[in-house]
Protein backbone atom coordinates (compact mmCIF):
# COMPACT_ATOMS: atom_id res chain seq x y z
CA UNK A 1 0.00 0.00 0.00
CA UNK A 2 1.29 3.77 -0.58
CA UNK A 3 2.10 4.92 3.06
CA UNK A 4 -0.35 7.26 4.78
CA UNK A 5 1.60 9.91 5.69
CA UNK A 6 4.49 11.29 4.10
CA UNK A 7 7.86 13.33 5.16
CA UNK A 8 9.09 16.95 4.61
CA UNK A 9 12.95 16.15 4.08
CA UNK A 10 15.61 18.49 4.21
CA UNK A 11 18.79 16.24 2.40
CA UNK A 12 22.31 17.89 3.49
CA UNK A 13 25.97 16.32 4.02
CA UNK A 14 24.37 12.41 3.65
CA UNK A 15 21.66 13.23 6.40
CA UNK A 16 17.57 13.06 6.01
CA UNK A 17 15.55 15.83 8.62
CA UNK A 18 12.47 16.04 8.44
CA UNK A 19 8.55 16.37 9.69
CA UNK A 20 5.43 13.88 9.05
CA UNK A 21 2.31 15.38 7.42
CA UNK A 22 -0.58 13.87 6.16
CA UNK A 23 0.01 14.76 2.16
CA UNK A 24 -0.17 11.26 0.02
CA UNK A 25 1.16 12.42 -2.71
CA UNK A 26 4.55 14.61 -2.60
CA UNK A 27 7.69 15.59 -3.96
CA UNK A 28 10.87 17.42 -2.55
CA UNK A 29 13.15 19.77 -4.79
CA UNK A 30 16.33 21.00 -4.27
CA UNK A 31 17.99 22.87 -6.89
CA UNK A 32 17.89 20.55 -9.85
CA UNK A 33 16.67 16.91 -7.75
CA UNK A 34 13.66 16.01 -7.02
CA UNK A 35 13.57 13.38 -4.57
CA UNK A 36 10.13 11.43 -4.36
CA UNK A 37 8.63 9.93 -1.12
CA UNK A 38 9.80 6.25 -1.81
CA UNK A 39 13.12 7.51 -1.53
CA UNK A 40 12.63 9.29 1.38
CA UNK A 41 10.79 6.36 3.12
CA UNK A 42 13.91 4.21 2.34
CA UNK A 43 16.37 6.71 3.60
CA UNK A 44 14.45 6.64 6.64
CA UNK A 45 13.85 2.49 7.22
CA UNK A 46 17.56 2.64 6.17
CA UNK A 47 18.17 4.80 8.66
CA UNK A 48 16.12 3.00 11.37
CA UNK A 49 18.05 -0.26 10.89
CA UNK A 50 21.17 1.10 11.22
CA UNK A 51 20.07 2.78 14.70
CA UNK A 52 18.65 -0.44 15.43
CA UNK A 53 21.96 -2.68 14.98
CA UNK A 54 23.80 -0.10 16.42
CA UNK A 55 21.74 -0.13 19.83
CA UNK A 56 21.66 -4.30 19.51
CA UNK A 57 26.01 -4.03 19.47
CA UNK A 58 26.05 -1.59 22.37
CA UNK A 59 22.38 -2.18 24.59
CA UNK A 60 22.94 -4.03 28.22
CA UNK A 61 19.10 -5.06 28.29
CA UNK A 62 17.15 -6.31 25.40
CA UNK A 63 14.67 -4.45 26.37
CA UNK A 64 16.22 -1.49 25.82
CA UNK A 65 16.89 -2.36 21.85
CA UNK A 66 13.22 -3.27 22.31
CA UNK A 67 12.01 0.04 23.52
CA UNK A 68 14.77 2.19 20.34
CA UNK A 69 13.10 -0.35 17.78
CA UNK A 70 9.58 1.18 18.50
CA UNK A 71 10.39 3.95 18.89
CA UNK A 72 12.00 4.48 15.29
CA UNK A 73 9.91 1.46 13.53
CA UNK A 74 6.41 2.94 14.43
CA UNK A 75 6.29 6.60 12.78
CA UNK A 76 7.43 5.09 9.48
CA UNK A 77 4.87 2.82 9.57
CA UNK A 78 2.30 5.20 9.86
CA UNK A 79 1.26 3.32 13.30
CA UNK A 80 -0.84 4.49 16.07
CA UNK A 81 1.13 2.68 18.71
CA UNK A 82 3.27 -0.69 18.99
CA UNK A 83 4.21 -3.41 21.34
CA UNK A 84 6.68 -5.77 21.87
CA UNK A 85 5.42 -9.20 23.87
CA UNK A 86 7.65 -11.67 25.01
CA UNK A 87 6.92 -15.33 25.90
CA UNK A 88 6.74 -16.52 29.70
CA UNK A 89 8.94 -19.74 31.35
CA UNK A 90 5.74 -21.31 30.74
CA UNK A 91 6.00 -21.02 27.14
CA UNK A 92 2.32 -20.53 26.83
CA UNK A 93 1.73 -16.83 27.55
CA UNK A 94 2.52 -13.47 26.11
CA UNK A 95 3.69 -10.48 28.35
CA UNK A 96 4.34 -7.32 27.08
CA UNK A 97 8.47 -5.87 27.73
CA UNK A 98 7.99 -2.39 25.35
CA UNK A 99 5.44 -0.09 24.15
CA UNK A 100 5.62 3.01 22.02
CA UNK A 101 2.79 5.45 22.66
CA UNK A 102 0.10 3.00 24.10
CA UNK A 103 -2.85 5.04 24.91
CA UNK A 104 -2.49 6.75 28.09
CA UNK A 105 -6.02 6.18 29.52
CA UNK A 106 -4.50 2.51 29.41
CA UNK A 107 -1.03 2.58 30.06
CA UNK A 108 -1.15 1.67 34.10
CA UNK A 109 -2.75 -1.47 33.24
CA UNK A 110 -0.41 -2.37 30.29
CA UNK A 111 1.49 -4.60 32.64
CA UNK A 112 -1.13 -6.89 33.18
CA UNK A 113 -1.68 -7.58 29.76
CA UNK A 114 -1.52 -11.68 28.96
CA UNK A 115 -1.79 -12.71 25.58
CA UNK A 116 -2.05 -16.98 24.78
CA UNK A 117 0.05 -18.42 22.07
CA UNK A 118 -2.13 -18.85 19.27
CA UNK A 119 -4.72 -16.25 20.21
CA UNK A 120 -5.18 -13.29 18.82
CA UNK A 121 -3.12 -12.08 15.67
CA UNK A 122 0.39 -12.03 18.09
CA UNK A 123 -0.38 -15.36 19.39
CA UNK A 124 -1.43 -16.69 16.33
CA UNK A 125 2.33 -15.10 14.61
CA UNK A 126 4.55 -16.50 17.40
CA UNK A 127 2.16 -19.99 17.30
CA UNK A 128 2.38 -20.15 13.19
CA UNK A 129 5.87 -18.48 12.91
CA UNK A 130 4.56 -15.79 10.64
CA UNK A 131 3.64 -12.70 9.59
CA UNK A 132 -0.06 -11.92 10.67
CA UNK A 133 -2.02 -8.89 8.82
CA UNK A 134 -5.05 -7.70 9.83
CA UNK A 135 -6.69 -5.24 7.30
CA UNK A 136 -9.38 -4.54 8.97
CA UNK A 137 -10.55 -6.09 12.66
CA UNK A 138 -13.71 -5.12 12.26
CA UNK A 139 -14.39 -6.98 9.05
CA UNK A 140 -13.20 -10.38 10.65
CA UNK A 141 -15.82 -12.58 12.07
CA UNK A 142 -13.04 -14.76 13.53
CA UNK A 143 -11.88 -11.79 15.72
CA UNK A 144 -14.96 -10.56 17.23
CA UNK A 145 -13.85 -11.65 20.56
CA UNK A 146 -11.03 -8.70 20.06
CA UNK A 147 -13.86 -6.20 19.14
CA UNK A 148 -14.20 -4.63 22.40
CA UNK A 149 -10.73 -4.45 22.93
CA UNK A 150 -10.31 -2.14 19.46
CA UNK A 151 -13.02 -0.01 20.92
CA UNK A 152 -11.49 0.41 23.70
CA UNK A 153 -7.53 0.95 22.62
CA UNK A 154 -9.04 2.69 19.17
CA UNK A 155 -7.51 0.86 16.61
CA UNK A 156 -9.03 -1.25 13.43
CA UNK A 157 -5.47 -2.85 11.83
CA UNK A 158 -3.00 -5.10 12.95
CA UNK A 159 0.42 -6.38 11.55
CA UNK A 160 1.98 -8.83 13.79
CA UNK A 161 5.18 -10.96 13.46
CA UNK A 162 7.23 -13.41 15.62
CA UNK A 163 10.16 -12.98 17.05
CA UNK A 164 12.19 -16.44 16.08
CA UNK A 165 15.55 -16.97 18.18
CA UNK A 166 17.97 -20.02 17.48
CA UNK A 167 15.69 -22.06 19.74
CA UNK A 168 12.05 -21.24 18.40
CA UNK A 169 10.03 -18.57 19.02
CA UNK A 170 10.78 -15.95 21.72
CA UNK A 171 7.96 -13.60 21.44
CA UNK A 172 6.56 -10.78 18.83
CA UNK A 173 5.93 -7.47 17.81
CA UNK A 174 2.77 -5.72 16.68
CA UNK A 175 1.86 -2.60 15.09
CA UNK A 176 -1.82 -1.06 15.30
CA UNK A 177 -3.26 1.38 13.39
CA UNK A 178 -6.24 3.63 13.90
CA UNK A 179 -7.76 3.40 10.51
CA UNK A 180 -8.40 0.47 8.16
CA UNK A 181 -4.56 -0.08 6.61
CA UNK A 182 -3.62 -2.66 4.35
CA UNK A 183 0.22 -3.54 4.32
CA UNK A 184 2.42 -2.86 1.33
CA UNK A 185 5.37 -5.36 0.27
CA UNK A 186 7.78 -2.57 1.79
CA UNK A 187 6.43 -2.56 5.25
CA UNK A 188 6.04 -5.90 5.45
CA UNK A 189 9.94 -6.05 4.76
CA UNK A 190 10.78 -3.93 7.46
CA UNK A 191 9.04 -5.82 10.24
CA UNK A 192 10.27 -8.61 9.19
CA UNK A 193 13.58 -7.75 9.23
CA UNK A 194 13.07 -5.40 12.71
CA UNK A 195 11.64 -8.64 14.12
CA UNK A 196 14.74 -10.96 13.12
CA UNK A 197 16.87 -8.02 15.26
CA UNK A 198 14.44 -7.64 18.11
CA UNK A 199 14.85 -11.91 17.97
CA UNK A 200 18.82 -11.62 17.36
CA UNK A 201 19.00 -9.48 20.53
CA UNK A 202 16.93 -11.85 23.04
CA UNK A 203 19.53 -14.25 21.37
CA UNK A 204 22.23 -12.54 22.71
CA UNK A 205 21.03 -11.56 25.76
CA UNK A 206 20.12 -14.97 26.45
CA UNK A 207 23.67 -16.02 25.67
CA UNK A 208 25.45 -13.18 28.11
CA UNK A 209 22.94 -14.43 30.70
CA UNK A 210 24.36 -17.99 29.90
CA UNK A 211 27.91 -16.90 30.08
CA UNK A 212 27.39 -14.94 33.31
CA UNK A 213 25.97 -17.60 35.37
CA UNK A 214 28.55 -20.15 33.35
CA UNK A 215 31.40 -17.61 34.93
CA UNK A 216 29.85 -17.10 38.43
CA UNK A 217 29.74 -21.02 38.39
CA UNK A 218 33.21 -21.44 37.71
CA UNK A 219 34.32 -18.99 39.59
CA UNK A 220 32.48 -20.55 42.72
CA UNK A 221 33.81 -24.05 41.60
CA UNK A 222 37.48 -22.74 41.53
CA UNK A 223 36.86 -21.07 45.21
CA UNK A 224 35.40 -24.34 46.06
CA UNK A 225 38.87 -26.49 44.85
CA UNK A 226 41.20 -24.05 46.48
CA UNK A 227 39.40 -24.33 50.06
CA UNK A 228 39.75 -28.26 49.12
CA UNK A 229 43.37 -27.98 48.58
CA UNK A 230 44.08 -25.61 51.32
CA UNK A 231 42.46 -28.01 53.91
CA UNK A 232 44.03 -31.51 52.48
CA UNK A 233 47.36 -29.59 52.24
CA UNK A 234 46.80 -28.76 55.80
CA UNK A 235 45.58 -32.40 56.86
CA UNK A 236 49.09 -33.63 54.96
CA UNK A 237 51.05 -31.30 56.69
CA UNK A 238 49.43 -32.66 60.28
CA UNK A 239 49.51 -36.23 59.36
CA UNK A 240 53.48 -36.07 58.55
CA UNK A 241 53.87 -34.41 61.35
CA UNK A 242 52.21 -37.08 63.55
CA UNK A 243 53.82 -40.03 62.11
CA UNK A 244 57.09 -38.07 62.42
CA UNK A 245 56.70 -37.97 66.34
CA UNK A 246 55.00 -41.64 66.77
CA UNK A 247 58.21 -43.09 64.44
CA UNK A 248 60.53 -40.78 67.36
CA UNK A 249 58.82 -42.04 70.08
CA UNK A 250 59.07 -46.15 68.58
CA UNK A 251 63.27 -45.18 67.90
CA UNK A 252 63.50 -44.08 71.39
CA UNK A 253 61.63 -47.11 72.75
CA UNK A 254 63.58 -49.39 70.63
CA UNK A 255 67.03 -47.35 71.89
CA UNK A 256 66.37 -47.76 75.37
CA UNK A 257 65.71 -51.31 74.86
CA UNK A 258 61.74 -50.71 76.83
CA UNK A 259 60.89 -54.58 76.92
CA UNK A 260 57.41 -53.37 76.50
CA UNK A 261 57.78 -53.44 72.44
CA UNK A 262 57.90 -57.07 72.83
CA UNK A 263 54.49 -57.68 74.53
CA UNK A 264 52.81 -60.01 72.89
CA UNK A 265 48.75 -61.40 73.67
CA UNK A 266 49.45 -63.67 76.77
CA UNK A 267 52.88 -62.61 77.64
CA UNK A 268 52.04 -59.99 80.29
CA UNK A 269 48.51 -58.56 81.63
CA UNK A 270 48.05 -55.46 83.29
CA UNK A 271 47.06 -55.85 87.12
CA UNK A 272 44.62 -52.74 87.43
CA UNK A 273 42.20 -53.33 84.02
CA UNK A 274 43.11 -57.13 83.21
CA UNK A 275 43.82 -56.27 79.86
CA UNK A 276 47.08 -57.13 77.51
CA UNK A 277 48.92 -53.64 76.45
CA UNK A 278 49.05 -54.20 73.08
CA UNK A 279 52.33 -53.93 71.00
CA UNK A 280 53.62 -50.26 70.62
CA UNK A 281 54.96 -51.16 66.27
CA UNK A 282 51.09 -52.63 65.74
CA UNK A 283 49.67 -49.72 67.85
CA UNK A 284 51.90 -47.29 65.63
CA UNK A 285 50.72 -48.66 62.35
CA UNK A 286 47.12 -48.36 63.47
CA UNK A 287 47.36 -44.77 64.60
CA UNK A 288 49.12 -43.93 61.45
CA UNK A 289 45.98 -45.69 59.75
CA UNK A 290 43.47 -43.68 61.82
CA UNK A 291 44.86 -40.45 61.07
CA UNK A 292 44.93 -41.26 57.28
CA UNK A 293 41.01 -41.88 57.57
CA UNK A 294 40.40 -38.45 59.61
CA UNK A 295 42.32 -36.43 56.83
CA UNK A 296 40.11 -38.64 53.99
CA UNK A 297 36.70 -37.71 55.77
CA UNK A 298 37.52 -34.21 56.28
CA UNK A 299 38.96 -33.51 53.01
CA UNK A 300 35.65 -35.51 51.40
CA UNK A 301 37.82 -38.20 49.60
CA UNK A 302 36.29 -40.66 52.19
CA UNK A 303 32.27 -40.69 51.71
CA UNK A 304 29.70 -42.98 53.43
CA UNK A 305 27.77 -44.92 51.27
CA UNK A 306 24.25 -43.84 52.69
CA UNK A 307 21.27 -46.38 52.91
CA UNK A 308 18.34 -47.45 54.83
CA UNK A 309 20.23 -48.97 58.81
CA UNK A 310 19.04 -50.66 61.30
CA UNK A 311 19.73 -48.94 63.92
CA UNK A 312 19.98 -51.51 66.33
CA UNK A 313 22.55 -53.84 63.93
CA UNK A 314 25.46 -51.91 64.16
CA UNK A 315 25.69 -51.65 68.32
CA UNK A 316 25.80 -55.69 68.27
CA UNK A 317 28.31 -55.99 65.70
CA UNK A 318 30.15 -53.63 68.06
CA UNK A 319 29.95 -55.26 71.14
CA UNK A 320 30.14 -58.72 69.65
CA UNK A 321 33.89 -57.54 68.65
CA UNK A 322 35.01 -55.97 72.12
CA UNK A 323 34.02 -58.70 73.45
CA UNK A 324 36.12 -60.89 71.65
CA UNK A 325 38.69 -58.68 71.98
CA UNK A 326 38.24 -58.38 75.66
CA UNK A 327 36.54 -61.17 77.08
CA UNK A 328 37.10 -59.94 80.27
CA UNK A 329 35.07 -56.53 80.15
CA UNK A 330 31.86 -56.34 81.24
CA UNK A 331 29.49 -54.95 78.72
CA UNK A 332 25.56 -54.96 78.73
CA UNK A 333 23.01 -53.45 76.49
CA UNK A 334 19.14 -52.88 77.02
CA UNK A 335 16.40 -53.72 75.04
CA UNK A 336 14.32 -50.79 73.19
CA UNK A 337 11.03 -51.03 74.02
CA UNK A 338 9.43 -49.65 70.92
CA UNK A 339 9.65 -50.72 67.82
CA UNK A 340 13.02 -48.67 66.17
CA UNK A 341 13.13 -46.77 62.40
CA UNK A 342 15.68 -47.17 60.02
CA UNK A 343 17.94 -44.28 59.81
CA UNK A 344 19.66 -42.98 56.25
CA UNK A 345 23.18 -43.72 57.36
CA UNK A 346 25.99 -45.79 56.58
CA UNK A 347 26.06 -49.07 58.59
CA UNK A 348 29.61 -49.67 58.32
CA UNK A 349 30.40 -46.20 59.34
CA UNK A 350 27.72 -46.43 62.35
CA UNK A 351 29.70 -50.29 63.16
CA UNK A 352 32.85 -48.48 63.62
CA UNK A 353 32.55 -45.13 65.23
CA UNK A 354 30.11 -46.85 67.99
CA UNK A 355 33.63 -49.44 67.92
CA UNK A 356 35.80 -46.71 68.47
CA UNK A 357 33.42 -44.97 71.19
CA UNK A 358 33.31 -48.08 73.07
CA UNK A 359 36.92 -48.27 72.95
CA UNK A 360 37.43 -45.06 74.16
CA UNK A 361 34.81 -46.04 77.52
CA UNK A 362 37.29 -49.40 78.11
CA UNK A 363 40.28 -47.19 78.90
CA UNK A 364 38.45 -44.79 81.00
CA UNK A 365 36.66 -47.30 82.97
CA UNK A 366 37.17 -47.82 86.76
CA UNK A 367 37.82 -51.77 87.31
CA UNK A 368 35.49 -54.25 86.56
CA UNK A 369 32.51 -52.38 86.85
CA UNK A 370 29.81 -52.50 83.68
CA UNK A 371 29.30 -50.84 80.82
CA UNK A 372 25.63 -50.37 79.50
CA UNK A 373 24.29 -49.52 76.36
CA UNK A 374 21.08 -47.99 75.35
CA UNK A 375 19.13 -47.49 72.09
CA UNK A 376 16.25 -44.61 72.74
CA UNK A 377 14.22 -43.52 70.24
CA UNK A 378 13.25 -39.57 70.77
CA UNK A 379 11.28 -36.85 67.89
CA UNK A 380 13.11 -37.52 65.15
CA UNK A 381 16.06 -39.07 66.24
CA UNK A 382 17.59 -42.09 67.26
CA UNK A 383 20.11 -42.13 70.04
CA UNK A 384 23.33 -44.68 71.30
CA UNK A 385 23.75 -44.18 75.19
CA UNK A 386 26.53 -45.96 76.85
CA UNK A 387 27.18 -45.34 80.28
CA UNK A 388 30.09 -46.36 82.67
CA UNK A 389 31.93 -46.05 86.09
CA UNK A 390 35.55 -43.71 86.22
CA UNK A 391 36.55 -41.26 83.93
CA UNK A 392 34.86 -38.83 81.90
CA UNK A 393 35.03 -38.61 78.23
CA UNK A 394 37.58 -36.09 76.66
CA UNK A 395 36.62 -32.67 75.24
CA UNK A 396 35.32 -33.57 72.16
CA UNK A 397 36.69 -32.18 68.98
CA UNK A 398 36.89 -33.03 65.41
CA UNK A 399 40.16 -31.63 64.78
CA UNK A 400 43.96 -34.05 64.30
CA UNK A 401 45.47 -30.89 65.40
CA UNK A 402 43.88 -31.31 68.79
CA UNK A 403 45.54 -34.16 69.72
CA UNK A 404 48.81 -34.41 68.17
CA UNK A 405 50.58 -33.42 70.76
CA UNK A 406 48.82 -35.79 73.08
CA UNK A 407 51.32 -38.24 71.00
CA UNK A 408 54.50 -36.36 72.65
CA UNK A 409 53.17 -38.93 75.98
CA UNK A 410 55.55 -41.64 76.57
CA UNK A 411 53.88 -44.49 75.02
CA UNK A 412 54.37 -47.45 77.25
CA UNK A 413 53.80 -46.22 80.78
CA UNK A 414 49.66 -46.46 79.79
CA UNK A 415 47.82 -49.81 79.93
CA UNK A 416 46.26 -49.57 76.49
CA UNK A 417 43.52 -51.71 75.49
CA UNK A 418 43.43 -53.26 72.14
CA UNK A 419 42.47 -51.59 69.04
CA UNK A 420 42.62 -48.36 70.78
CA UNK A 421 44.84 -44.98 69.57
CA UNK A 422 44.41 -41.75 70.95
CA UNK A 423 43.42 -40.17 67.86
CA UNK A 424 40.11 -42.71 68.15
CA UNK A 425 37.73 -40.13 69.74
CA UNK A 426 38.25 -37.46 66.60
CA UNK A 427 37.86 -40.08 63.93
CA UNK A 428 34.85 -40.27 66.13
CA UNK A 429 33.49 -37.30 66.34
CA UNK A 430 34.21 -36.84 62.41
CA UNK A 431 32.25 -39.87 60.87
CA UNK A 432 29.29 -38.76 63.49
CA UNK A 433 28.81 -35.09 62.16
CA UNK A 434 29.68 -35.99 58.53
CA UNK A 435 26.95 -38.55 59.38
CA UNK A 436 24.51 -35.62 60.07
CA UNK A 437 24.25 -36.88 63.37
CA UNK A 438 25.96 -35.77 67.03
CA UNK A 439 27.85 -37.09 69.87
CA UNK A 440 26.99 -35.34 73.59
CA UNK A 441 28.91 -35.82 76.91
CA UNK A 442 26.12 -36.45 79.63
CA UNK A 443 26.15 -34.41 82.27
CA UNK A 444 28.20 -36.13 85.66
CA UNK A 445 26.31 -37.50 88.12
CA UNK A 446 25.69 -36.43 91.51
CA UNK A 447 28.94 -38.67 93.06
CA UNK A 448 30.91 -37.52 89.79
CA UNK A 449 31.43 -41.65 89.31
CA UNK A 450 29.05 -42.43 86.84
CA UNK A 451 29.50 -41.36 83.16
CA UNK A 452 27.59 -41.01 79.82
CA UNK A 453 27.76 -40.29 76.66
CA UNK A 454 25.30 -40.13 73.35
CA UNK A 455 25.56 -40.61 69.73
CA UNK A 456 22.36 -39.19 68.13
CA UNK A 457 21.11 -39.99 64.70
CA UNK A 458 18.37 -38.16 62.85
CA UNK A 459 15.22 -40.06 61.15
CA UNK A 460 12.89 -39.44 58.75
CA UNK A 461 9.59 -38.25 59.65
CA UNK A 462 7.09 -41.36 59.69
CA UNK A 463 4.78 -42.96 61.40
CA UNK A 464 5.92 -46.39 63.89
Amino acid sequence: MAISSACHVTVSGGFCHGRVTTRRSWALRRGRGRYTLPLVTATLELLAIREIAHAFLVADHPADVYQFALDRVTPILGAAFSLVMQIGEDGQILHPVAQHEWPGRHRDWIGALRVRVGDGPSGVAVAERRVVEVPDLFADPSLEAWYPVADELGFRSIIAAPLIGAEGPVGAIAFYFSLPTPVSDEQRALVRLVADQLAATADKSSLIDALRRSNAALAEANRALEHDARVADAARRLHNRLLQRLTRQVHVALSSGDDALSWTAGQRVDAHTGLVPWNLLARGRLTAEVAHTIAEIETGTRQPAITDVDARAPLLLALHAWRTLCPTATITHGEPTVLLPTIRSDAQWVERLLFLLLGQVLVLQTGAQPIHLDIELGRGFVAHRVLWFGRPLPELVADVSALVDATDAPMTTVPLVPQTTALDLVLLVSMVRRLGGDIQRDAPSADGDEQGATVVFPVEDRVI
